[in-house]
C-alpha cells in the first residue's frame, strides 16, 4: 500500500473484532510515531500501551462516571443530548484489543516564554498530534483500524492519569483505540474540497 492509498484508507473505527494486535506491529506503529516532527525536536511524547482488560474496563468506568455526573449537572437539553452521544465515543477504547494512552509534557522551548505561557502547552499538543497521526497511518498500513479520542482526557484526565501512574509534567492528551475492525466502515463523512480550504499566493 503506497502512502496516498494509506491516507485514503485511514478511517476512525470504534468497533473491533477480538483478533489480537501483534506485538511487533505495535512496535512498528510506535517507531512511526516517534519519527514525527516536533517543535525544536523536543519529542514531548510518551505512549502507554494498554492490553490489560481489567485496566481498560476500570478506565471506562471512570470516564462513564464523570460523563454521567456532567450530564446530571446540566439543564441544557441540547448539551445533554451531545454528552450522551459523547459517552460512547469516549469509552470505545475499553472494547479494543489495544488502547494507547498518548501523553505530552509542556514544551520547554528556547527560553523566550514563561513556564506558564500557553505556547508551551500548545506546541506540545501540536507535536504530539503529529505523532498520533503517524501512529494511526502506520496502523492502517499494517491492516489495522484505530480511533483517536481526546474526550476521555477532557472528562477524566486526573482520574485516568492516576490509574495509569502518570506523573507531572506529563499529562494525558487522548487515547487511541486499536485493533482489527469489527465491520467495514460506512461511507466516509464528507470532506471540504481543496479549493475551499486552500489559498495560493504567487
Amino acid at each position: 500500500m503506497d502512502f496516498f492509498e494509506t491516507v485514503s484508507k485511514r478511517r476512525s473505527v470504534c468497533r473491533f473484532s477480538d483478533r489480537p494486535v501483534a506485538h511487533r506491529d505495535i512496535l512498528s506503529m510506535l517507531e512511526a510515531a516517534i519519527l514525527a516532527p516536533s517543535a525544536t525536536n523536543e519529542q514531548p511524547w510518551r505512549f502507554i500501551v494498554i492490553r490489560d482488560k481489567n485496566l481498560k474496563e476500570g478506565m471506562r468506568d471512570v470516564v462513564n462516571a464523570m460523563v454521567e455526573a456532567t450530564i446530571a449537572a446540566t439543564g441544557d437539553k441540547s448539551r445533554r443530548k451531545r454528552l450522551v452521544w459523547m459517552q460512547s465515543h469516549s469509552t470505545h477504547f475499553a472494547d479494543a484489543p489495544v488502547a494507547i494512552a498518548v501523553l505530552a509534557r509542556p514544551w520547554v522551548g528556547g527560553g523566550y516564554s514563561e513556564p506558564t505561557h500557553p505556547a508551551r502547552r500548545d506546541l506540545a499538543l501540536e507535536s504530539v498530534a503529529m505523532a498520533a497521526a503517524h501512529l494511526q497511518l502506520a496502523a492502517t498500513a499494517l491492516g489495522y483500524s484505530s480511533c483517536f479520542a481526546s474526550s476521555p482526557a477532557e472528562f477524566a484526565r486526573e482520574e485516568l492519569e492516576a490509574l495509569l501512574g502518570v506523573e507531572q509534567p506529563w499529562f494525558l492528551v487522548g487515547i487511541v483505540s486499536l485493533g482489527v475492525a469489527g465491520k467495514r466502515p460506512g461511507k466516509r463523512p464528507p470532506r471540504k474540497s481543496v479549493a475551499e480550504v486552500s489559498t495560493f499566493i504567487g
